[in-house]
């Protein structure tokens, strides 16, 4: 995972329980995550999530890696609704590329 710092006014989902058995969200998400290393000390951080099976998500490579305990999805920031007549205006009334004759 690559440690980020989103910024404020950021708004979190819910925390989760982890259970080491892999990562369970989407390469790219801004999490927050408790960790454990292995001397107890728990800590909190941000971080982007990059995939891969050698990550903290795996608690069998505990205790060469930290082991994460609970994790929260950043939400992602709603779109403006609009109606079906506001987004075909904003479409083009042929393709690029092909004359109307």
């Amino acid at each position: 995972m690559a440690t980020s710092n989103p910024g404020k006014g950021t708004e979190w989902g819910p925390w989760i329980r982890h259970d080491g058995k892999g990562c369970p969200v989407r390469p790219g998400t801004l999490v927050e995550v408790v960790c454990e290393d292995r001397f107890g000390f728990t800590m909190r951080q941000l971080s982007i999530v990059c995939g891969g099976s050698y990550s903290s998500w795996n608690w069998t490579h505990f205790p060469e890696l930290k082991r994460i305990l609970r994790y929260r999805e950043q939400k992602p920031k709603s779109l403006p609704m609009q109606t079906a007549r506001e987004r075909s205006r904003d479409m083009p009334s042929h393709p690029r590329g092909v004359s109307v004759d």
